[in-house]
């Protein structure tokens, strides 16, 4: 028995705490979770106490769920030192540094911070995205004057450090975004350009819409992409005529959707890819106009391709593939989810245009690509990739997160299609409203949409699932097949 687990049975006289702290010393892992969350729902300073160990638990699902329930702890305080920000465990570090921004209390700015450094890149784009969760929550505290002039500095980082940075500053109102905003549309860094596009469109002040409508036209599809979806944080009637302006320009399709869903979701409309009736829609709103409610960004028609009841019309997509356990397991009359979605990738690969970039990734203990980058749809292509699946032979535990940032790893990819039965069972992430927030905060400076398409999911699974599609712009079905 360890020795804190020792003092607080011996020293705390709670018996409830004493009786589910011993699943704490369990050799299984699903016993340690299992404790882990019973003493989150208990909540006192003892239990809290007792969970703080366990951001090191080498078990991804014991990790996440400290990292999950330790920030309804109340105090910032035990993650700033060696069991938080300053632990020589990396992955404890950057647990910390972004529970931090989960904490309902207020927290000091400053201790956040001073921790930013460009050898800790993905700590610091952790701790950035928490100084902006909490700023715009109004739960920062103390010097945001000199944590403003700290993250300014770290906009330099470059990459997503550099670009959650910008959109703190953001969040901070700080004097520091001006010369920061005019730096970042200026680089060669494409996350640093659509950290711009979603800062200025964000504001959407007069002096800022010289950058909005020089990011409007962006060489950078992904960039365009984020700058649309930004648009919807403030409805206007110049936003209105700058969308039906791009329309009439843009010639990537995802990026065009975008536009589409947006405009129907302000207009209730249902006109699609043609800016004409949306440009006389647009004449008869008057000046002042403002969409009295955001509706439901519904999905545009006339799809390319599907998979699983997903409609796809993305040209640079990725295709993740669970194989882990579940998937391998027989149903009815001896078919097994897995020649389900083979059947569906022939179908699909068969569908795809011939300007069509993809990849694939089956994944179980770990991913498993057929390429390395995305590859164009050649004649004879997509025989080659269903070729590659049909013969891999993989099992073990479902590693969703590592294969999601494998794929993500290819700055071409606009959108990851998901198929699995909803539940990661492997690697250091397992929490999936964890992983979600996660995702799809490592989307957000690319664009990227998340398609799913979940086989055998719990309604709590497939309402994770739909928030997460939902919050990236893509869609999520569930397939019933027992």
């Amino acid at each position: 028995m360890s020795f804190l687990l020792w003092v607080c049975l011996f020293s705390t006289g709670d018996r409830e705490v004493d009786e589910v702290a011993v699943g704490l010393e369990s050799s299984a892992a699903a016993t340690r979770r299992v404790a882990v969350r019973e003493l989150g729902e208990i909540g006192t300073p003892q239990a809290f106490e007792l969970i703080l160990p366990c951001l090191a638990d080498e078990d991804g699902e014991v990790a996440d769920e400290a990292q999950w329930q330790l920030a309804n702890s109340g105090s910032p305080l035990p993650f700033l030192g060696r069991s938080g920000l300053r632990s020589p465990d990396p992955w404890v570090r950057l647990r910390a540094a972004e529970l931090l921004g989960r904490m309902s209390c207020p927290v000091d700015a400053r201790a956040l911070s001073r921790h930013l450094s460009r050898k800790e890149r993905d700590q610091s784009a952790a701790l950035v995205w928490s100084l902006e969760r909490l700023a715009r929550r109004g739960m920062l505290a103390g010097d945001l004057v000199r944590c403003a002039k700290d993250v300014a500095r770290a906009v330099r980082f470059g990459g997503h450090a550099g670009a959650a940075a910008l959109l703190c500053l953001e969040a901070l109102d700080a004097r520091e975004l001006e010369v920061e905003l005019v730096r970042a549309s200026r680089r060669s860094d494409e996350l640093q350009r659509a950290a711009a596009a979603e800062a200025s469109a964000r504001r959407s002040r007069p002096e800022d819409w010289a950058l909005i409508e020089a990011l409007s036209c962006d060489e950078d599809s992904g960039v365009r992409r984020v700058l649309v979806k930004s648009l919807a944080f403030k409805p206007s009637l110049r936003k209105v005529h700058l969308l039906i302006e791009r329309l009439e320009r843009e010639d990537v399709r995802s990026v065009r959707e975008e536009i589409v869903a947006l405009l129907r979701a302000w207009s209730g409309l249902r006109h699609r890819f043609d800016p004409r009736p949306w440009a006389d829609w647009a004449r008869t709103l008057a000046p002042e106009w403002r969409a009295s409610a955001q509706r439901d960004r519904s999905g545009v028609e006339g799809a390319t391709a599907s998979f699983a009841g997903v409609p796809i019309s993305s040209e640079r997509l990725c295709v993740l593939v669970d194989l882990s356990g579940s998937i391998q397991a027989q149903m009815s009359e001896g078919v097994t989810r897995r020649d389900y979605v083979e059947s569906e990738l022939a179908a699909l690969l068969k569908e795809l245009s011939a300007r069509a970039r993809f990849n694939l990734i089956a994944f179980c203990d770990k991913p498993y690509s057929w390429k390395s980058e995305l590859e164009l749809n050649r004649r004879g292509t997509a025989a080659e990739a269903l070729k590659w699946f049909l013969r891999l032979s993989v099992r073990g535990r479902g590693d969703l997160f590592s294969a999601a940032m494998q794929a993500l790893n290819d700055p071409e990819v606009d959108t990851l299609l998901i198929f699995t039965d909803g539940v990661p069972t492997g690697g250091r992430r397992w929490k999936l409203c964890l992983m979600a927030s996660l995702l799809e905060q490592e989307c957000r400076f690319r664009g990227v949409s998340i398609d799913s398409a979940l086989v055998g999911a719990s309604a709590r699974t497939v309402a994770a699932w739909e928030e997460l599609s939902s919050l990236t712009g893509g869609r999520s079905v569930q397939v019933k097949l027992e």
